[in-house]
């Protein structure tokens, strides 16, 4: 993307445009979506085939661009969402609908839910099944903007430029202030220095838009629905960085590990747990760690779509 100084954005260049190419009427859970990446069709087949469940009626999916990041496009998610689960709504028999979202799905989720009305949250949204929910941002988004994305495959240089990554750095609320994220030489990052490192790694621009990014989801607003946070857990997970040069200049990271799924640490993965505290005790919450089910795996594995099988359907 390229930068634009007036609006303070990342646009497209000129003479391409970005569309998501889905019907929000009609939502079908075939498109836009990863499907080997996060084993879909696993959790598709368990749906259709056990539950009898029908893409485009009853079983529906809203995609959207993960590179952004911010109000621009997730006012469009919202309205997409919203229009998606009131007509589901109306044509399933005014049955209030279970939402199920992934790793950054649940930043997108829980933005929206922050956005409605109580009211209309009472009468739409039985309940919100959050699998490895990046709620409080995502520390190897780091080594993304160090080393590039799948790197080499898309270099540092174009990572730069998804505002995404001014949105999903960690959040200070979470991380604190005492826990180091990125250590060089002569200096440690925490969550509170998220803007000196992006000046630091020469992401200029990047830097100019995190105030506004960071602020979207950076008090961790409750949802106020059933709210059900699954992860996995006891996986080695990248917890914080080492860089040898203070300007890192070698594009290169040591990474110290902890524990998490694989991708996200048990603090981002956690974070849910403080709508034990904050939400309203009306609606239910329930946080589950799943043993050595990593990131990817969630979505498709077995005990968790027993677990999701028993939020839906017992309450039939």
């Amino acid at each position: 993307f390229n930068y634009n100084s007036s609006s303070n954005s990342f646009e497209n260049p000129p003479g391409v445009e970005t569309r998501i190419t889905v019907n929000s009427i009609n939502g079908s859970f075939l498109d836009g979506l990863l499907w080997e990446y996060i084993q879909l069709d696993k959790f598709l087949f368990h749906f259709v085939t056990k539950h009898k469940y029908i893409d485009g009626q009853n079983m529906h999916s809203v995609p959207y661009d993960f590179r952004r990041g911010t109000n621009k496009t997730l006012f469009l998610f919202n309205n997409n969402l919203k229009e998606l689960i009131e007509s589901t709504y109306i044509r399933n028999m005014n049955k209030s609908v279970y939402l199920i979202s992934h790793s950054t799905g649940g930043s997108m989720v829980l933005y929206f839910l922050s956005q409605q009305l109580q009211t209309w949250k009472n009468q739409y949204i039985n309940s919100w099944i959050s699998l490895s929910g990046n709620i409080a941002g995502e520390v190897d988004n780091i080594e993304n903007l160090v080393q590039g994305f799948l790197s080499p495959v898309v270099s540092r240089e174009v990572i730069q430029s998804w505002d995404f990554f001014a949105w999903r750095l960690p959040e200070p609320m979470i991380y604190g202030s005492e826990r180091i994220i990125v250590k060089t030489p002569s200096r440690n990052y925490t969550s509170y220095d998220m803007l000196d490192f992006l000046h630091d790694i020469n992401a200029k621009e990047l830097s100019l838009i995190y105030s506004q990014a960071s602020s979207i989801l950076a008090s961790l607003p409750e949802p106020n629905v059933n709210t059900y946070c699954f992860y996995g857990v006891n996986i080695s997970t990248p917890i914080g960085y080492i860089s040898k040069s203070d300007r890192f200049e070698d594009n290169k990271l040591e990474t110290i590990h902890g524990w998490g799924d694989g991708e996200q640490d048990d603090t981002t993965n956690m974070s849910c747990q403080l709508w034990n505290k904050t939400m309203d005790k009306k609606y239910k919450f329930i946080s589950k760690g799943f043993h050595r089910i990593s990131h990817t795996e969630l979505v498709g594995n077995d005990k968790v779509l027993e677990e999701i099988d028993q939020i839906i359907f017992s309450q039939k």
